[in-house]
């Protein structure tokens, strides 16, 4: 059964997409905090603050595909080409994170953007913890509760594919 779950017969390349596209926002560890061990420790954070993650695969993305993702912050963020960049640095791991009022629950608890900022208003949150600037803060969560849904279904529908 173990050997099945990494080395499935069917002749894919790992276990069957969990996605469920219900009441779910996207949550993406970073580059940079997957380089630096902290996939673990943003995982159990998760966990123990109540959201249950129902789909989860790391990415190696390149920069077409960041610069489609990050489009919406294109023009509107000044960081925009500094956010692209550490996106396709490395690994990153996307997460479907499924609860009632998902993207805006799960938004307040990753905290602000800026993770100095993060430290002072809101210490307990995610980029508070485990940010280290406004660009390596981390995660990267929907913002939108409009796109939730359409993030998600961005890694577990069209990029793994």
């Amino acid at each position: 059964m173990e050997m099945e779950l990494f080395f499935p017969s069917s002749g894919g390349c790992g276990p069957a997409n969990t996605a469920k596209f219900t009441n779910c926002t996207c949550c993406i560890v970073k580059p940079h905090a997957v380089s630096e061990g902290l996939l673990g420790k943003i995982l159990m954070a998760i966990r123990d603050a109540g959201f249950e993650i129902s789909a989860m695969q790391m990415f190696n993305m390149d920069r077409v595909n960041v610069e489609e993702f990050y489009e919406v912050y294109k023009g509107v963020v000044t960081e925009y080409h500094d956010m692209v960049t550490e996106m396709y640095s490395g690994p990153c791991v996307a997460m479907e994170i499924q609860q009632n009022n998902a993207t805006k629950t799960f938004r307040e608890f990753c905290g602000p953007a800026d993770p100095e900022i993060a430290r002072h208003l809101r210490p307990g949150t995610l980029r508070a913890i485990f940010g280290k600037t406004k660009i390596q803060n981390a995660v990267h969560c929907t913002d939108l509760p409009e796109d939730g849904l359409l993030e998600v279904q961005y890694f577990f529908k069209i990029l793994d594919n």
